[in-house]
């Protein structure tokens, strides 16, 4: 029995590759002549091959355990290109898979790619990103280990394991970005998802006095398998489209700094009379310097919410408030803000060019989940250390964070690309798809220290989230570490283990516990090979959810 995708979703991926495409290589075609020679792209054709052996293909509980043996055929390819009017970042990947054992076969596609084009100089922009994943189904179900902690791609599974280059040279590009991870369990409760974004945008300087930006974002997703009409056994297919006008303050105003944000966002899904959600806010902010310690801070703003499953927990209107900021010195920064609706503390200290910390307390009686909310940072990097921290919460859907997943945001608050280890994220995770809007709190931090030859990482996440009805509300939480030793130029070795607790419902808990040792080494500049051995367990209640799995892994990779 052949288990490859269904048509519309085969026209989906190959839609959205093709679209993808299109956006990202007409702009270079365009301004190639200004930016240089298209030999400034990096084109790297790849592909894989290898075997798995495991003695539980289905995750299945000890009495129902099937081994299978699984041949795998990662034809991939990656474009890289910076410079000029024109920064790309693409990596697609089609993981093919024969079950020789179940008489099965499967294809995954993977993509990850992201394009920024300057089309007219220093004003007209647009943005293209797209990604194409594998993602469980619902919540509860017996999910493979690629697919742990993926709320925000920062766990065990996805941070420290996928694609590790163990300091080889040329190992990020030889060894596919299908790590030892792969999506390969027959669980029956996995789907593909994929996300396309466009948003064009308008920068404009008045002549020193204001700085202007219009910003248009339209976002697909679709999954494989779509909810039914009352919402159950899945996510809709939606559109997402938001337009946003930031003007703020430019050269000329030294004292006074101000601006003024408007933002709507409307989310449409298909198939649900009652999925439709809009969120419209406007703020003005402003601020005005005494002297070089204290400044005069007044905002105002109003909301304008409609959500569909998260209308219990939404107020609309307006608020003001009024407060000052306290700069003892050039490295610290206190806020304080009061209102009859909201109020806010706020600290920022950069001791130093390595080291930044942002906190805040927000608690406001309008928009959407009004009251008080958190949110901070911190990043702290040494000669052979690198710390990080972070601390979010929103009101969000399943379709909008497959949507947030591709991009980063600088500090002016545009989108930048994911670094060159960012992976093929699967936001859903152990939750599951949903068309609720839920109500997401995530910490995450990850510690890594990096020698010539060793290298530790350690990371730790935990998400809730909050839905309207109770019932339905879910968290996990995990940690894990993973060591890597290159004691030959051209050879590495990994060692590596993790856990997570997922608690559903009442009635539903899963314990997962992975371990992963391998050895990988590089042949030539281009070639190199890999083998591993993991072990997966998930203790968990009730205990017909539970499993353990014992998983071998030879690979072969080739880079063109």
């Amino acid at each position: 029995m052949n288990r490859f995708p269904r048509q519309p979703l085969l026209d989906s991926v190959q839609w959205t590759l093709a679209l993808w495409l299109t956006v990202a290589v007409w702009p270079a075609a365009a301004q190639e002549g200004d930016a240089g020679p298209a030999s400034e792209w990096q084109i790297t054709p790849r592909i894989s091959v290898g075997a798995t052996y495991s003695d539980n293909i289905r995750l299945a509980p000890a009495s129902e355990a099937e081994s299978d043996l699984v041949l795998q055929v990662d034809p991939g390819i990656s474009a890289r290109k910076k410079g000029g009017r024109l920064e790309v970042r693409f990596d697609y990947t089609a993981q093919g898979l024969l079950y020789t054992q179940q008489g099965e076969a499967k294809l995954n596609n993977n993509l990850l790619g992201f394009s920024t084009a300057e089309l007219y100089q220093d004003h007209f922009f647009l943005d293209a990103y797209g990604s194409i994943s594998q993602a469980p189904v619902s919540s509860g179900g017996r999910v493979d280990a690629g697919n742990l902690g993926l709320g925000g791609g920062s766990s065990f599974a996805t941070g420290l394991f996928n694609n590790p280059n163990l300091g080889l040279p040329g190992g990020a590009d030889i060894f596919s970005p299908v790590g030892l991870f792969s999506d390969i369990a027959l669980t029956d409760d996995q789907t593909t998802a994929t996300s396309f974004g466009l948003s064009p945008y308008w920068r404009q300087n008045f002549g020193g006095w204001t700085e202007a930006l219009l910003r248009y974002r339209y976002n697909r997703t679709g999954f494989g398998q779509n909810a039914d009409d009352n919402g159950q056994g899945g996510a809709s297919d939606g559109d997402l489209q938001s337009v946003e006008v930031n003007l703020k303050s430019g050269r000329r105003f030294s004292a006074l700094s101000w601006s003024l944000d408007y933002s709507r966002q409307q989310q449409d899904l298909q198939g649900q009379n009652n999925g439709n959600s809009t969120e419209e806010s406007a703020t003005g902010r402003a601020d005005y310097r005494l002297n070089r310690q204290w400044a005069l801070l007044a905002e105002a703003g109003y909301e304008n919410n409609d959500l569909a499953t998260f209308q219990e927990d939404n107020r609309n209107g307006s608020y003001w408030g009024l407060g000052a900021i306290w700069s003892p010195n050039r490295r610290l920064d206190l806020t304080g803000l009061y209102g009859p609706d909201v109020n806010e503390v706020a600290v920022q200290w950069i001791p130093t060019a390595r080291t930044r910390f942002e906190l805040s307390r927000r608690d406001q009686a309008v928009g959407v989940n009004p009251g008080v909310h958190w949110q901070g940072s911190l990043s702290h990097r040494t000669r052979r250390t690198q710390w990080n921290a972070r601390y979010t919460e929103e009101v969000t859907s399943t379709q909008q964070l497959f949507n947030q997943n591709l991009i980063g945001v600088g500090p002016d608050g545009q989108p930048v690309l994911l670094d060159e280890q960012g992976q093929i994220i699967a936001v859903g995770g152990p939750f599951g798809l949903s068309n609720q809007e839920f109500l997401r709190k995530r910490f995450e931090t990850d510690f890594t220290y990096q020698r010539v030859r060793n290298s530790f990482s350690l990371r730790a996440f935990s998400e809730d989230r909050q839905y309207q009805d109770a019932t339905l509300n879910e968290s996990a939480y995990g940690l894990g570490g993973l060591w890597t030793w290159r004691f030959a130029p051209r050879t590495a070795s990994f060692l590596g283990t993790g856990w997570e607790r997922d608690e559903l419902t009442e009635d539903q808990q899963n314990d997962y516990w992975v371990s992963v040792i391998g050895l990988a080494r590089v042949f030539t500049p281009d070639s190199g090979g890999l083998i591993s051995y993991r072990y997966y367990e998930n203790d968990a209640e009730p205990a017909d959810q539970g499993f353990r799995e014992n998983r071998l892994n030879v690979r072969f990779s080739v880079k063109f």
